[in-house]
């Protein structure tokens, strides 16, 4: 179903800077107390956390969950940096590091931004949103300014990195669909794709849309989110699927064959 290109995407996501990282001169920096040499070792990873902490930032001001202007990335990251300089001997092997990280970064942004509840009246009732209906959310959705796809000005910085979410975040196995998704990618366009599975996701909580975005978008797996997040993995597959599950419901719905 994933032609090569979508491949190459999927494979570059989430591994900016991970292979830089040196966990034995982190640790060394850390027992000098060199706060300045361990910042420096920290830097290649920055794109991906700015990214992560950024796209959660960008949506909850969308969403009116936080204020605009109140908070900024920079903020996070300078918090992130004193935080693992204190905590890096948490980490006892090089492999469980960059999920560390975003752990850090998670607890920090769950300080700063009030959880929303599940918007259940959406999900139950998603199959019998209609297509012109869909079309008409998206209209609005889009003269909201939320479907833009530049971030708002204060996360708009191009050393983030940006994803553009595919059907392949969507529909993950082989499947009798393949032939339809295949049609939908060339008649669609993968602009219009990426804006609706994004319209859809604003829709969830803060929790589930992070949990997305770590599996998607920074090629997390789901035990390795579940150290992030401090839940079972068990709850991450099934936050995955249901999103997953709903996103397919809403694309079917919207493009019918």
């Amino acid at each position: 179903m994933e032609n090569k290109q979508t491949r190459s995407i999927n494979e570059n996501r989430g591994l900016h800077g991970l292979a830089a990282l040196d966990f034995k001169n982190l640790i060394r920096v850390k027992e000098e107390n060199d706060q300045d040499g361990f910042d420096k070792l920290m830097q290649p990873i920055l794109p991906d956390l700015k990214s992560y902490i950024a796209h959660r930032l960008s949506t909850s001001v969308r969403k009116g969950e936080l204020p605009s202007g109140k908070y900024k990335v920079e903020d996070f990251v300078d918090e992130l940096y004193l935080k693992a300089f204190e905590q890096i001997g948490e980490v006892d092997e090089e492999k469980d590091l960059h999920p560390w990280l975003f752990e850090k970064a998670d607890e920090l942004l769950n300080d700063a931004i009030v959880e929303e509840e599940f918007n259940e009246v959406f999900f139950k009732d998603i199959d019998k949103i209609t297509k012109a209906e869909w079309e008409q959310m998206h209209e609005d959705f889009s003269n909201d300014g939320d479907g833009g796809l530049m971030l708002l000005e204060e996360f708009d910085d191009p050393s983030y990195p940006k994803y553009e979410y595919q059907l392949a975040d969507v529909f993950v196995q082989e499947s009798p669909e393949a032939e339809w998704i295949e049609k939908l990618n060339t008649e669609i366009g993968h602009g219009k794709i990426h804006q609706h599975i994004d319209m859809v996701l604003r829709r969830l909580p803060a929790p589930m849309r992070s949990i997305y975005d770590l599996a998607v978008n920074q090629g997390f797996k789901p035990y390795e989110i579940a150290k992030i997040k401090h839940i079972s993995g068990h709850k991450v597959e099934q936050y995955l699927a249901k999103v997953r599950q709903n996103l397919q419901v809403s694309i079917e719905k919207r493009y019918p064959r």
